[in-house]
């Protein structure tokens, strides 16, 4: 009975779990030009130089890849470059996936769209949100989808971004026109985050930022209204075609709201296996997956526990 009672005590003076959190399983890919197959026509973005026009084989490849994905347990993949719905479904087909793609209707010379695929079977209902087009004035600029998943007690805001291109490792506040519209996305971006974080759920951040997040540099991260967890890490390098990078411009960027904290794990970045001269007719970035753990920070335990505790 001692040895019973010992057992207890010691389980009682133990600290109490934190409150259940969200975990989500988070991908994002962009396809370069991916179209849905109906005509050359359609997506004239395929047709420049004979760039991105792909046969059975190249099609295969990704959808090998986009199967790597659903293996590694994606519950969501951002992506970008997709042409329309059709495209998207050739990917990540709508018999186990929810497809959710942009509402911004541009000319067949630009059609890019992003989009944010739902696995189906791992159990979120999706609200989906207007998509964010305040940083897109003219229509050019690629918007933003925006959802809201539930599934029980869980709950995580996600948004698809697709940013501008030329101003990767720029100085932010530089004069260059990139520079300008990709500073004031991101200042869209922030007004939309402070809004997110007075709803006091975690959000998502994923997809194409072109910029260099995870490069050591004072001006490499914009100002968010919290610090956010940053996939892959600063300091790791680009494996996709054999290094032919030097940095990331593909982010998966996780906000907890007050109170709360945010852990990575299984960051991947999913290679061709392919040789570099496939690369227009692949894409010329490799998906990455990681898992985000969002969770309450545990408290520390009341003086009087612990005076009782060390009695």
């Amino acid at each position: 009975m001692a040895g019973v009672a010992l057992t207890l005590a010691a389980a009682s003076a133990a600290p109490p779990a934190p409150p259940a959190g969200v975990t989500i399983t988070v991908a994002t890919w962009n396809v370069a030009w991916f179209g849905d197959g109906e005509g050359d026509g359609a997506l004239t973005g395929n047709r420049e130089g004979g760039r991105h026009l792909r046969g059975p084989e190249d099609f295969a490849r990704l959808r090998a890849v986009a199967l790597r994905i659903e293996a590694l347990g994606a519950d969501l993949v951002s992506l970008q470059e997709m042409e329309n719905r059709a495209a998207a479904a050739r990917l990540f087909p709508e018999s186990d996936w929810e497809l959710f793609v942009s509402s911004r209707n541009p000319d067949p010379a630009w059609s890019q769209r992003t989009a944010l695929a739902v696995r189906r079977d791992a159990g979120w209902t999706v609200e989906r949100h207007p998509d964010v087009i305040e940083w897109s004035p003219q229509g050019r600029d690629r918007y933003g989808v925006d959802l809201t998943l539930g599934r029980g007690a869980e709950r995580v805001r996600v948004l698809a971004v697709h940013f501008q291109s030329g101003c990767q490792y720029d100085a932010l506040r530089s004069a260059r026109r990139q520079c300008g519209v990709l500073r004031m996305q991101f200042a869209v971006l922030k007004g939309w985050l402070h809004e997110r974080m007075a709803e006091g759920f975690p959000v998502v951040v994923a997809g194409d930022w072109n910029r260099f997040l995870s490069r050591p540099g004072a001006d490499a991260v914009p100002t968010f209204p919290v610090r956010p967890l940053i996939l892959p890490r600063p300091g790791r390098a680009p494996a996709c075609w054999d290094g032919h990078f030097d940095n990331y411009v593909d982010h998966i960027l996780a906000f907890p709201p007050a109170g709360d904290a945010v852990k990575g794990s299984g960051v991947e970045e999913i290679l061709y296996r392919a040789p570099l001269t496939l690369r227009d007719r692949l894409s010329d970035h490799c998906p990455l997956s990681a898992t985000l753990h969002f969770f309450r920070r545990r408290p520390p335990p009341p003086a009087g526990d612990a005076l009782s505790a060390s009695r």
